[in-house]
C-alpha cells in the first residue's frame, strides 16, 4: 500500500514539476536529481564498466533536460514513454509472466511482461500523441513517431537492466532508501537515464 500511495503522489508531483515549474526551478530540480542520483550511485562502491556507462547516462539525460527546458510537452513525452513501459511491464508480467529473461540480474523480468511494456507504451503514447497533434502530423510522422517510440520503450528497458545489474555486483535489492516503498532515486529513474538522451537524439534525426 505504501508503494502505490508513494508512487502515486511521486508521479503528481513529477507531472507538476514538468509542466509547471519556472525555469530556475525546473533547472534547481535538475540539480538535486543529479546530486542525490551521483550520490547513490557512488554510494554503491562499484566501480565497473557499468557504473561508469551509469555515470555518463545520468549527466546526458540531465544534459538534455536542460538543454530542451523550453520544450517541456517533449520531455513529457519522453518521460510518459518510460513510465508507460515500466507500469506495463509490471502488471504484464504479474498476469503473464512465465519466462525469465535475465534471472540473475532482474529476477521479477519476464519476457512476457517485457514485451507487453514495450507494446502497450507504443500503443498508448501513439495513440496519445496522434490524438492531441493530430492536425500537424503527417502519415510519415505518425509511422516515424511509432518507430522512435518503439526504440525508446526498449532503451528504457536496457535502462532499468543497467542499474540493476549495478545493484547485483553490489548485492543490494535498492540504491537507497529515500522514497518509501520504491527504494533509492536512482531506482525511480533508472529507466530514464537512457530512454531520455534516446528519445531526443531520435527527435533531431527522425522528425
Amino acid at each position: 500500500m505504501i508503494r502505490w500511495i508513494s508512487g502515486i503522489a511521486l508521479g503528481f508531483l513529477f507531472l507538476a514539476y514538468i509542466l509547471l515549474s519556472p525555469s530556475f526551478f525546473f533547472n534547481f530540480g535538475l540539480i538535486i536529481i543529479f546530486g542525490i542520483s551521483i550520490y547513490e550511485l557512488i554510494k554503491l562502491r562499484v566501480f565497473s564498466l557499468q557504473s561508469l556507462l551509469a555515470f555518463i547516462l545520468i549527466v546526458t539525460a540531465i544534459l538534455c533536460l536542460y538543454l530542451y527546458e523550453l520544450e517541456r510537452s517533449l520531455i513529457l513525452i519522453a518521460v510518459m514513454i518510460s513510465v508507460a513501459t515500466d507500469a506495463f511491464a509490471f502488471f504484464a508480467g504479474k498476469v503473464l509472466g512465465r519466462n525469465k529473461i535475465f534471472p540473475i540480474i532482474s529476477p521479477n523480468k519476464t519476457l512476457e511482461g517485457t514485451i507487453g511494456g514495450v507494446v502497450s507504451s507504443v500503443v498508448i503514447n501513439s495513440l496519445m500523441i496522434t490524438l492531441i497533434f493530430q492536425n500537424s502530423l503527417k502519415t510519415l510522422d505518425v509511422i516515424m513517431l511509432t518507430l522512435m517510440i518503439f526504440i525508446c520503450a526498449v532503451a528504457a528497458v536496457f535502462g532499468d537492466l543497467l542499474i540493476s545489474s549495478i545493484k547485483r555486483q553490489a548485492n543490494l535489492k535498492d540504491t537507497g532508501s529515500l522514497i518509501p516503498g520504491h527504494g533509492g532515486l536512482l531506482d525511480r529513474i533508472d529507466s530514464h537515464i537512457l530512454c531520455i538522451p534516446v528519445f531526443f537524439v531520435l527527435y533531431e534525426v527522425l522528425l
